[in-house]
């Protein structure tokens, strides 16, 4: 190899040195070049260790911070995903809740209409709030509907920006570590470059000037691609940096969605708050419904119940009033009984003028005692009056009864503001029932006044009876003689001729038959007229509607002083002896016609009673009793 580098020697001198010297300067100048190489090389090594420098010094800060920017916004995306599936779950519990208000709102719909529709036809003008609450809480529940899908639609989306945003960090990592392969390759290659260089250059100081050419334009190949790589790793650097600051304001907008999400979430809550809030107040109002319900029911109850004891009330009185019947039926049989001994008195009475003028002296005290019968007659009349009054208020009270069932009823169907009016109306239907009550109880009152004014005359007609025997049996004494020996009384005896001269009655009036005339002369036809045609005169004036009384009470001692006065000195006369038995007999058949009288008013009675409980919806019908036969001339 060194011989055949190394130039032949010529012969000729002169051109051996010219070649000589062309040889020097070609080697200077190939020295010159390789100085000016190895400059140029030190200064691309320095230049190469300044990229490496900034690149080790650039790259791994931001590699660092982008790996912890990294592991932030894993975190924030764990804790976003925990939010998520919490307001997942919430969202699902409001979803149960408002399905379960609705159902509870559907439930009690169709009675909140029913009872608006109600209201409203009753009274137009106030209607409730029920119908508005329901359209408020229809339209809070499609608010709702709407603000889940909204909510729905944007976690989707956020879901999906977080899954790009992933991907694309992912991708960025992967490129990181290509280029820092690369870089690492990259400078493996130039260190081992510049090594074999160095070492050839030592080796050959003295080579070639074309290796040395060669060389250079190499490393300015090499490193023309260098800067060119640098230049492409400075530009895929900004991309990642614009690509990072992307994703940065991605993840900025997903938060503020995010934020979004949750304000959406808080007012979903707060309108889930007011809408139960809104359900607590309905039950509550439904509750109260049912205890205003409930208290109209016992109400009802308790009016029913006082209702049965009126009922059971009237009854007893119903009773009572049957039984005083009894009793007045008693006191007729006493009556009887009493005229029959008055009839014997007077068979025994004929014989002695002394005993006819006691006798004078008793039809006197007899008459006043009709006059004040009489008293008592009207008196009956008016309790009778009064007695139907009252039969019709109870079919009223009874017909008031039927409307307040109806009443109650429509009460179950109108439960708020019927109530008031129907307390009210019921109040004013015990007030009525109350005064009706208060009316028998004076009714009542006033029958057991006649009973004591009944009582009273039966003691006076016993008074008159005991007397009566005992002047009878004086008389006995007296003529000792029975009192069947008397026979009827003579045509034209004075008490005859005193009767036939008494006024003229018009028609269907009452006539007092004891009431005595001034005249003394009589006629035996008429008398035996009126004593052979009881029957017709009874059927003329029972139209009238006369009922007889029975026999008022004591008499006064002046009275049966006066009595005596009129009647002593008639019976002294000879024509006063003589018609102690026609006055006999007239006593005897008017009180055979006041006993039937006062049978035809028991049965009467009994009749109206039977009919009154047949027919408890119809007015009972007053009945005129017939009176006592009129004596006419």
């Amino acid at each position: 190899m060194m011989c055949e580098v190394m130039p032949t020697i010529s012969e000729d001198g002169r051109r051996g040195s010219a070649e000589a010297g062309g040889i020097t300067r070609s080697g200077d100048l190939a020295q010159d070049g390789l100085a000016t190489a190895q400059l140029r090389l030190r200064e691309l090594g320095h230049e190469k260790d300044s990229l490496q420098r900034q690149l080790s010094i650039a790259l791994p800060q931001e590699f660092a911070a982008l790996t912890k920017e990294l592991n932030l916004c894993r975190e924030q995306l764990l804790e976003r995903e925990e939010e998520i599936a919490e307001l997942k779950a919430e969202r699902n519990n409001t979803r149960l809740l408002l399905e379960h208000l609705e159902c509870l709102v559907s439930r009690h719909e169709r009675s909140l209409r029913m009872t608006v529709v109600k209201r409203q036809a009753q009274s137009p003008g106030g209607v409730s709030s029920e119908v508005e609450v329901l359209k408020a809480l229809k339209s809070l529940f499609e608010h709702h509907k709407a603000l889940d899908e909204k909510v729905r639609e944007r976690l989707r989306m956020a879901l999906e920006r977080v899954a790009v945003l992933e991907e694309e960090l992912e991708l960025s990592n992967q490129e990181t570590l290509n280029l820092r392969e690369q870089l690492s390759r990259r400078r493996s290659g130039l260190e081992e470059p510049g090594k074999d260089g160095d070492g050839q250059t030592l080796a050959n100081g003295l080579g070639p000037g074309g290796d040395s050419n060669r060389r250079t334009a190499e490393l300015e190949e090499a490193l023309e691609r260098q800067r060119a790589e640098v230049c492409q790793l400075r530009e895929r650097l900004a991309v990642l940096c614009r690509q990072m600051s992307q994703l940065e304001e991605e993840l900025g907008t997903a938060h503020r969605e995010l934020g979004k999400a949750e304000e959406a979430n808080s007012k979903l809550q707060r309108d889930l708050k007011e809408a139960l809030a809104q359900r607590e107040d309905m039950e509550e109002r439904i509750t109260t419904l049912e205890k205003r319900y409930l208290s109209a029911q016992r109400e009802a109850t308790s009016l029913h119940d006082a209702n049965d004891k009126l009922e059971n009330e009237l009854a007893s009185k119903e009773s009572l009033y049957r039984q005083s019947e009894e009793k007045s039926r008693q006191l007729a049989e006493w009556l009887d009984d009493a005229k029959q001994k008055l009839q014997q008195t007077l068979q025994k009475a004929e014989t002695l003028p002394e005993i006819e003028a006691q006798l004078a002296q008793r039809v006197a005290a007899l008459n006043k005692a009709e006059e004040r019968h009489g008293n008592f007659e009207e008196r009956l009349r008016q309790l009778e009056a009064q007695l139907e009054e009252k039969n019709q208020e109870l079919q009223r009270a009874r017909q008031r009864e039927k409307m307040n069932d109806d009443h109650n009823k429509r009460l179950s169907e109108t439960v708020d503001k019927l109530l008031s009016e129907s307390n009210e109306r019921l109040q004013l239907h015990l007030k009525e029932r109350m005064g009706a009550l208060e009316e028998k109880n004076s009714l009542s009152e006033e029958i057991a006044n006649m009973k004591k004014l009944q009582d009273e005359l039966l003691l006076n007609k016993e008074q008159l009876l005991a007397e009566m025997e005992r002047m009878q049996m004086e008389i006995d004494q007296l003529r000792g003689r029975p009192p069947s020996s008397y026979s009827r009384s003579l045509p034209g005896s004075a008490l005859e001729l005193r009767y036939s001269q008494a006024p003229t009655l018009p028609s269907g009036a009452h006539l007092d038959p004891y009431v005595a005339g001034s005249g003394r002369a009589g006629k035996r036809g008429r008398w035996s007229g009126v004593k052979e045609e009881p029957s017709k005169d009874w059927e003329r004036s029972a139209p009238a509607g006369s009922i007889p009384p029975p026999f008022p009470g004591e008499l006064d001692g002046s009275d049966e002083e006066e009595a005596e006065g009129m009647f002593g000195a008639e019976l002294l006369s000879p024509s006063g002896q003589a018609d102690v038995q026609t006055l006999a007999i007239m006593l005897q058949e008017q009180l055979e016609a006041i006993n039937k009288e006062i049978k035809i008013m028991s049965l009467r009675r009994k009749l109206e009673l039977h009919e009154g409980r047949g027919r408890p919806s119809q007015e009972t019908p007053h009945h005129p009793l017939p009176a006592l036969p009129v004596l006419k001339e």
